[in-house]
């Protein structure tokens, strides 16, 4: 059975762009975003679905927090969430930004982004989830 890639990234044996950590979460970002600051929320501990997570509420907790602060560093209109289990099955949520003002289409979207402006948005990405 091959190895959980999201665990390998809890143990710091795969590379992540992470912007938040707790003891028990970890939220980094998506490495085939769907918008600009698409992140996966993970629990720490390996557990198949979300549904699985025996404090369900404190993560969904979390993710409220991440969400509500990354908002409007993003300038994103809304988030949209998911949960998947497909292609990886290890709990995640999808937090997937939306930028839809008025059904406008942001300037340069869906577009791969630099490794410098990754690494300004992971900065403040972090700055935004400090104390969170």
């Amino acid at each position: 059975m091959p190895k959980c890639i999201f665990c390998s990234i809890v143990q710091g044996e795969e590379p992540a762009q992470i912007v938040y950590e707790d003891p028990q979460s970890l939220a980094f970002l998506d490495k085939y975003p769907q918008s600009r600051g698409h992140l996966q929320l993970i629990p720490k501990k390996h557990y198949p679905r979300i549904y699985e997570i025996p404090e369900m509420g404190a993560f969904f907790t979390v993710a409220g927090r991440v969400i509500r602060a990354i908002i409007p560093v993003l300038g994103a209109d809304h988030v949209t969430i998911a949960t998947f289990g497909r292609q990886v099955t290890h709990a995640h949520l999808w937090i997937v930004p939306q930028y839809d003002r008025e059904g406008e289409i942001k300037e340069g979207f869906g577009r791969k982004t630099t490794r410098e402006e990754q690494k300004e948005l992971v900065r403040a990405l972090r700055v935004a989830l400090k104390g969170v």
